[in-house]
């Protein structure tokens, strides 16, 4: 174990002897005279000195004629013997809009259709009642609920190929649109297009 520990310190000895030897030797020496970082960035370039508008050199004193009495800025100047013009102020550019030019048509956005326009399924009893109180129905065929109250006259006008009385009695599924008879009334009536029996 100890010679294991001398080794060890032997090898570390000569690696950092052999470090401050290379550095001695490899070394850059320390000049004294090396300009500073300032000079160095601003060698060969020409010093500017400040402009002051009304003066040969900045730091001459202004003239006493120039020195306004502080009582006198109170005044309006005299512009009756100026022959200066008055400089009148540009509206900006953000206030000149371009106006659209009208359209012959007024646009209007475009509206949801109800639900009464579109074809969809309606199930139900089918029901055949061409008459109430001696008078005809327009409509003979209805579509009831489970409880017997009519859901929808049916219009069977447009079914092609299809007899609906087979179905009356049965669960039948009504394919169509869902309308009311007149303005205002409170009774429908299904334009169908395709009578089946329900599953």
């Amino acid at each position: 174990m100890g010679i294991l520990n001398q080794t060890m310190y032997t090898k570390l000895l000569a690696i950092s002897l052999s470090l401050i030897l290379f550095s001695s030797v490899y070394g850059q020496d320390k000049k004294a005279d090396t300009p500073s970082l300032g000079e160095t960035f601003n060698a060969g370039a020409p010093e500017v000195e400040p402009v002051v508008v009304g003066r040969e050199q900045w730091n001459d004193k202004p003239d006493a004629q120039t020195i306004e009495d502080p009582s006198k800025t109170n005044q309006q100047p005299d512009l009756s013997n100026s022959q200066s013009t008055k400089i009148d102020e540009l509206d900006p550019l953000e206030t000149q809009q371009v106006k659209p030019e009208s359209t012959a048509l007024p646009l209007e956005p475009p509206k949801i259709k109800p639900a009464t326009r579109i074809i969809r399924n309606f199930e139900g009893n089918l029901v055949f009642k061409p008459r109430k109180f001696g008078f005809a129905y327009d409509f003979p065929y209805q579509l009831e609920n489970t409880r017997g109250k009519r859901l929808a006259f049916i219009d069977v006008g447009q079914l092609k190929a299809v007899d609906p009385q087979q179905y009356v009695g049965n669960q039948v599924n009504v394919m169509g649109k869902l309308e009311s008879i007149e303005e205002g009334s409170d009774d429908r009536v299904i334009r169908a297009r395709i009578i089946r029996p329900s599953n």
